[in-house]
């Protein structure tokens, strides 16, 4: 007789709520892009507190032109910048898979950037972390952020909400739904 296929089981869908950490975590929504026009790659993050407030936010611009850099490099910063404020518990949430992807694998990350990306899981081993998807719908203030860095000329922090993101801000209130595979 032959072997009995199993049907694999699907994963376990959680639904995550798109604002809010655990108490006294910091989350950070990271994004980036690469204009074809400009033959520019750009990146951008957004922190909020348990409360989901925004306490912080960044965009800059990447000399690399490929919109996967730009997603690691934003998550590189995202961490670089949470250590340098000492924020131990951190939630990563992003909207690429890609990233999660190399969380896991970071031989896969491009390699003008893999020094970088060592430096930021050690970084990562030394917190407190956790790391989820969002769907793009759910990450349009980090997603702002990586497009204002292409009109940037370099790094630009902000302690709470640029003015450009209050409509992004406010439509991530909306609560749409985001999900974590187990």
């Amino acid at each position: 007789m032959g072997a009995i296929c199993k049907p694999r089981r699907a994963p376990r869908i959680i639904e995550v709520n798109c604002l809010t950490p655990p108490f006294g975590w910091i989350k950070v929504n990271t994004d980036g892009a690469w204009k074809l026009d400009s033959n520019q790659a750009c990146y951008g993050g957004v922190y909020r507190d348990y409360k989901g407030l925004v306490i912080g936010a960044f965009s800059s611009t990447l000399d690399i032109p490929s919109s996967v850099a730009a997603e690691v490099m934003a998550v590189i910063k995202a961490i670089e910048l949470a250590w340098v404020r000492d924020w131990k518990y951190v939630w990563l949430e992003v909207d690429s898979s890609l990233i999660l992807i190399f969380l896991r694998f970071p031989h896969l990350v491009p390699w003008r950037l893999r020094v970088q990306w060592s430096n930021c899981l050690h970084r990562i081993s030394q917190m407190h972390f956790k790391s989820s998807h969002i769907f793009r719908e759910g990450n349009q203030a980090a997603d702002a952020l990586a497009n204002y860095g292409a009109s940037s000329d370099g790094f630009t922090w902000w302690d709470s909400t640029p003015d450009f993101m209050m409509s992004h801000c406010n439509r991530d209130h909306l609560g749409l739904p985001n999900f974590r595979f187990r």
